[in-house]
């Protein structure tokens, strides 16, 4: 029929737990724990292991290692935190994500956090169904078109089994 299928992942985790179960990321809305970036110029930047194991304290503080980049800057996680802007480029690749969709399916998210929680409106426009899969009730459950009660733990793999979907990729 021509009509190709495809996944698109986009999370407001910050973590890398998607990619190490298989799933290919659209995009992390909310940016990642693992890179790092200069507090004032915005510079990507890569930082050396630890030489500590995470599990203690080192001996002493350590100062934040300075940007190689401009002379004063020192590096963040490369995270969003409160109050800041999403980068554009993952929200605007979840937005044509969206747009181009015959499906949305919201999983796990309080739906309130903005701007993020405004991307599944964007199904609206066009009238494609819109499922949330979370435990509560949330922010964006009055515009869902259907709403699963559970954790996706539970619920993904019994949605997956009924679309006739098994783990051999079928």
């Amino acid at each position: 029929s021509g009509h190709q299928e495809w996944l698109a992942v986009v999370t407001q985790n910050v973590d890398d737990l998607h990619e190490r179960a298989g799933a290919e990321v659209l995009g992390h809305l909310h940016g990642s724990i693992a890179g790092h970036r200069c507090a004032d110029c915005g510079f990507p930047a890569r930082l050396s292991a630890p030489g500590y194991d995470g599990f203690t304290a080192p001996p002493e503080p350590e100062e934040p290692p300075s940007c190689e980049h401009c002379p004063q800057g020192l590096l963040r996680p490369d995270v969003v935190w409160f109050g800041e802007m999403l980068p554009a480029a993952p929200f605007d690749a979840a937005a044509a994500a969206i747009r181009a969709a015959d499906l949305v399916m919201v999983v796990g998210t309080s739906g309130i956090v903005q701007p993020a929680a405004s991307l599944p409106l964007l199904g609206l426009e066009r009238g494609i169904p819109l499922i949330e899969i979370n435990p509560e009730e949330t922010g964006i459950t009055d515009v869902m078109d259907f709403a699963i009660r559970g954790r996706s733990a539970q619920v993904l793999p019994v949605l997956l089994e009924a679309a006739g979907i098994g783990e051999d990729g079928g």
